[in-house]
């Protein structure tokens, strides 16, 4: 009561105001328009998201309807299988390095090769005359490591080719990173290559059962005894 009574002037100017009624009229059409555009809004973003939910439910339903997803796992094993065919294999990286090291060396000189110098990393050895330097990067996340080579040789059509073709024949993968040929003093070519070698599976700890073991439960007295 006391409320409505301290409203009563207000209500009393209001009428006999026509501007102050034009002032409260346009106020409550902006809250009113405010309030409807964010409605709007608001259904607008419940309406994407309901678009993009029925999308995703589509794909997921014509996906389900495929059959041709069983009949691609066999050609993809297939694939994956050649794939891992030409992977290097050894135990461990100091053999990888070695095992491409000496493939380079008898490539190099099948193909005739002159002033074959071979360099990679910072550990420099010395190989049937020849400087030859190894070193491996190693890709935890693939299981792989990673042996680069670079090779520089006296230039020539015949003896590039050759060798490009040994690469290109051998069964196991060679990577050939990039080629360069400079001009002067004398043709050299420079070739950078890359060999993934399949890294060994980790060996089990001593008194750890072998992987893919199951553990038999603990027998207890009351097992013994035949009690369920």
């Amino acid at each position: 009561m006391a409320a409505f009574e301290s409203l009563s002037p207000l209500l009393a100017a209001v009428k006999a105001n026509s501007r102050l009624r034009l002032g409260v009229l346009a106020i409550v059409a902006i809250a009113w328009l405010y309030g409807l555009l964010l409605l709007r809004d608001e259904i607008g973003l419940a309406a994407g998201e309901y678009q993009a939910v029925s999308k995703k439910l589509a794909r997921v339903q014509l996906q389900a309807t495929q059959t041709g997803w069983i009949a691609r796992v066999e050609p993809a094993r297939s694939a994956q299988l050649e794939l891992e065919s030409k992977l290097w294999r050894e135990s461990t990286v100091g053999l990888a390095q070695a095992a491409f090291q000496d493939w380079l060396n008898q490539a190099v000189q099948q193909a005739n090769l002159t002033r074959v110098s071979v360099a990679v990393g910072a550990q420099e050895e010395t190989v049937a005359g020849k400087n030859a330097v190894s070193s491996t990067e190693t890709d935890t996340t693939a299981g792989l490591w990673k042996v680069t080579a670079k090779i520089s040789f006296d230039f020539t059509p015949k003896g590039l080719y050759s060798l490009l073709g040994r690469l290109e024949g051998y069964d196991k993968q060679i990577v050939v990173e990039s080629v360069v040929v400079r001009g002067t003093p004398s043709p050299r070519a420079e070739m950078v290559l890359v060999a993934f070698f399949q890294r060994p599976a980790p060996a089990n700890q001593p008194g750890e059962p072998p992987a893919g073991a199951r553990k038999q439960p603990a027998e207890t007295s009351a097992t013994r005894r035949g009690i369920p």
